[in-house]
């Protein structure tokens, strides 16, 4: 199995935890916001492999902790990252399980198309369940 974790590139540090979650049950993680050197130089490089490992992944978490005062941040950059890895199920027949952390509050911008797309139960929220899943 392979994961993807999506989010703010300010949060390293849980990205680790979550990774070494993640490989502990034999879940590879393929990417996740990472650090460059020289991030404007490296971006277009980055943006277009994090992409490509999404079309790849068997799990899309989106990483969205509170930020900038708002529960559930979905910034710009995961929300576009969320809306490929479903549409990557939605027109190619994928089946990328595809997981919030937290509930998005309606001060996000993006608040009602998310909350349709959890009614349609096409995006549910993270548990630890899913890496036990993985185990059995």
């Amino acid at each position: 199995m392979k994961a993807i974790i999506s989010g703010s590139i300010a949060f390293q540090t849980e990205y680790q935890e979550l990774i070494q979650k993640f490989e502990q049950a034999g879940i590879q993680v393929i990417d996740y916001p990472r650090l460059g050197d020289d991030l404007d130089q490296e971006y277009p490089m980055l943006l277009k492999e994090f992409f490509r490992h999404i079309e790849e992944a068997d799990i899309f978490l989106l990483y969205n902790k509170k930020k900038k005062g708002i529960a559930g941040y979905i910034g710009p950059s995961g929300f576009s990252e969320l809306t490929y890895a479903l549409m990557q199920n939605l027109i190619h027949g994928k089946n990328i399980r595809i997981f919030l952390w937290e509930e998005p509050s309606p001060e996000n911008s993006c608040y009602e198309e998310v909350s349709r797309w959890i009614d349609n139960q096409w995006v549910e929220f993270y548990s630890k369940s899913i890496l036990q899943e993985n185990n059995n």
